[in-house]
């Protein structure tokens, strides 16, 4: 009988000792570490006031990680995608910067929404060693934050002044009314056409600003028709830039009207209807370039969305497959090897045309791409090529 007992449980020993092997063997297998993801953080408005750009930007990043992803992705792995809405406000931009820092362990991030939202994530990143890429903010303080953030849009200022420059040697117009929207991207825009009107021999006549909740424009309108401009500068977004254009048509100007870069939108001329016939928009970009990516990008984008791109969501698009590359030629997610390889970028191809780098401040430097409406179209109306008349700053 014990002899049995010793025997059963020698054979029970041997049992344990052959499930431990196979535990063991079982996280030796599991230990192995697998090829991970690598995550790109995505703040972008979904729900708010700049939800409409918010819809095309996030569209765009998606298209942008699914072609990447079906080239092979980079470095062998996919790029996983980690989206959050900041509402394009302030507090969200640094509650979603968090969660993506430390509940995502995200270190390299696209920031596709207003300026207010980029600048205020821009410092978290910043501290936390994550790179950014701004899509389209504009305020300077966004990579004034550190050497980790790098903007895909021309500063504020510096597409002010290329207006300015194409107000006054393009369209030779002299005396200018100009209306602006009281936000960052608004103000900082406009700083730099009025401070380059000097140069230029631009007379400012009169500066009139208005909210982002504001449509009804009565009391400006009526304010420029008394200035008898020889044309109007407009900052705003798409669905400001609509109903004033309309109003200032509806009242009898009929001077030129040059919008900025946030007009780049379908829903602009939409908006608008006919009196945005021959607005002049700043930083669009040209649709008709032939350019195999870029028509490919359209035809996807309509697909999906419904509706033809803007220059939110080509610029969008043109980050991930930029920071993808920087990824790429650092051979490494790192970083600061990221920061390394972006920073050292030279004539790259983005949906909007050739970048011919960053500057110390990792603010873009390439032309400027003007449009005009024509038939309810974008039509292109020229590029802006002197590079020193709206060189961004350097510190």
């Amino acid at each position: 009988m014990l002899r049995q007992n010793f025997s059963s449980s020698a054979s029970g020993v041997k049992a344990l000792l052959g499930l431990a092997s196979a535990a063991v063997l079982l996280g030796a297998i599991t230990m192995t570490p697998a090829l991970a993801d690598i995550k790109i953080g995505f703040q972008v408005p979904l729900t708010g006031p700049a939800a409409t750009d918010g819809k095309s930007a996030q569209i765009a990043g998606e298209m942008a990680v699914e072609d990447i992803n079906a080239a092979g992705g980079v470095l062998g792995q996919k790029i996983q995608l980690v989206t959050y809405d900041d509402q394009a406000k302030s507090d969200q931009a640094i509650f979603t910067a968090n969660k993506l820092i430390g509940e995502d362990g995200v270190k390299l991030v696209v920031n596709g929404s207003y300026s207010a939202s980029g600048r205020a994530a821009a410092p978290v990143f910043q501290k936390a060693g994550v790179v950014m890429i701004s899509a389209y903010g504009v305020h300077p303080d966004i990579t004034r934050a550190g050497d980790f953030m790098f903007r895909l849009v021309h500063l504020g200022p510096p597409q002010g002044a290329a207006t300015a420059l194409y107000v006054s040697q393009t369209l030779k117009l002299k005396r200018i009314s100009v209306i602006t929207m009281d936000n960052d991207y608004g103000q900082a825009t406009m700083d730099g056409f009025v401070e380059a009107s000097k140069k230029y021999g631009i007379e400012v006549v009169n500066k009139y600003s208005y909210s982002l909740k504001d449509r009804q424009f009565g009391s400006i309108v009526a304010s420029v028709k008394r200035d008898n401009p020889d044309g109007v500068y407009a900052t705003g977004y798409f669905f400001t830039g609509g109903p004033l254009v309309a109003q200032l048509r509806a009242a009898g100007i009929t001077v030129p009207i040059i919008g900025s870069q946030a007009f780049d939108s379908e829903k602009f001329i939409e908006i608008a209807g006919p009196a945005a016939e021959g607005t002049y928009i700043i930083d669009s970009f040209d649709r008709e370039r032939k350019d195999e990516e870029l028509q490919k990008f359209f035809a996807g984008f309509k697909q999906r969305a419904g509706y033809a791109p803007e220059g939110v969501a080509a610029i969008t698009y043109s980050a991930f497959k930029l920071m993808a590359d920087g990824i790429k030629r650092a051979n490494s997610t790192e970083p600061a090897m990221v920061r390394d390889a972006l920073a050292a970028t030279k004539d790259f191809l983005l949906l909007e045309g050739n970048m011919n780098g960053f500057n110390s401040l990792h603010e873009i430097i390439m032309p400027i791409h003007v449009n005009e409406i024509k038939d309810g179209k974008f039509k292109p109306a020229g590029e802006i090529n002197d590079l020193n008349a709206f060189a961004p700053p350097e510190k």
